[in-house]
């Protein structure tokens, strides 16, 4: 993965806590940046997923349809219903 550098301004005990953090894991205090920042964004790309699959599940007549093509399935399924 393409790397670029970035300057960014921490206040001294925050630079503290995360280097020593990362002296704990044997990692690069930059790794140990990165990997924060990406779980931060990944966890606002999934919260707004869910946000709108919520929104899309919460329209009555989409959630009717989804109950019905499971009742179906559940019908038309070879495997015994203990199973689920």
């Amino acid at each position: 993965m393409a790397m670029k550098k970035i300057a960014i301004s921490l206040p001294e005990p925050v630079l503290e806590r995360v280097d020593k953090l990362a002296a704990s894991r044997g990692e690069s205090r930059s790794h140990l940046i990165a990997r924060v920042l990406d779980r931060v964004a990944r966890s606002k790309r999934d919260r707004d997923i869910t946000a709108q699959i919520d929104a899309l599940l919460a329209d009555g007549t989409i959630a009717a349809e989804q109950k019905a093509t499971a009742k179906e399935f559940l019908r038309m399924s070879p495997w015994p219903r203990g199973k689920w």
